[in-house]
């Protein structure tokens, strides 16, 4: 049995992984999806922490970390903390981040409208627009996120670069650079044919690629 723990996209909680939870603990495993605190002033340190406390104490190789979108930054700052325990990481169309790069200098064209509208209103806040008729009913529950959740630059020491990582790249989104620079580390790369929320979207598929990761690193009982 794995653990998996999941940290979910900007502007969102855990239900942001939709029934893929529930999938992998269908299939036998331990899943930890807590809800990060959104206020002002946290940054993706504050989330790591408050995953890898989520998680606890585990044996080695037991954990496979998880994060989508901005979730990756996420992910690998708590694969860092928990050291041994973790066993791999996969990054959903999301942040393959180097130590002292943030989501703002990784993939600024996303973030610089935002950015800009949350200094004008002066509370340092980063929204995720409104929510259309044409947008998909998920969108209505996005909540504002904090600007330093995207701007605070990662400490990392290298210690998540020696574990075996995936990427999955959902081709209908912009993060295609990502996926370029796992594979420029040697992650192994899965190009999916799908929008960026692949948790919402296609739970089963995304389901998949994790439980294939966690039947990479730890032999079937």
């Amino acid at each position: 049995m794995a653990v998996f723990a999941l940290a979910h996209m900007s502007c969102a909680g855990a239900w942001a992984w939709g029934d893929v939870p529930g999938i992998l603990r269908a299939a036998g495993h331990e899943v930890v999806a807590p809800d990060f605190p959104l206020h002002a002033g946290v940054t993706p340190a504050d989330h790591a922490r408050a995953l890898a406390d989520a998680v606890g104490r585990r044996p080695a190789r037991s954990v496979v970390l998880a994060g989508h979108s901005y979730g990756g930054l996420v992910a690998t700052v708590a694969a860092e903390l928990l050291g041994e325990a973790a066993a791999a990481l996969v990054v959903i169309d999301g942040f393959v981040v180097d130590d002292g790069e943030s989501a703002f200098s990784i993939h600024p064209h996303r973030v610089r409208g935002r950015r800009a509208e949350a200094e004008a209103r002066g509370d340092g806040m980063w929204t995720a627009g409104e929510p259309g008729p044409l947008l998909p009913d998920w969108f209505g529950r996005l909540v504002p996120m904090p600007i330093s959740a995207f701007e605070a630059p990662v400490a990392l020491s290298g210690a998540a670069a020696s574990l075996p990582s995936w990427f999955v790249w959902c081709t209908r989104s912009d993060f295609e650079p990502q996926a370029l620079r796992a594979r420029e580390r040697g992650w192994t790369v899965v190009e999916l044919d799908a929008g960026h929320a692949l948790p919402l979207l296609d739970p089963a598929r995304c389901a998949e690629v994790l439980l294939e990761a966690a039947r990479s690193v730890r032999p079937s009982p």
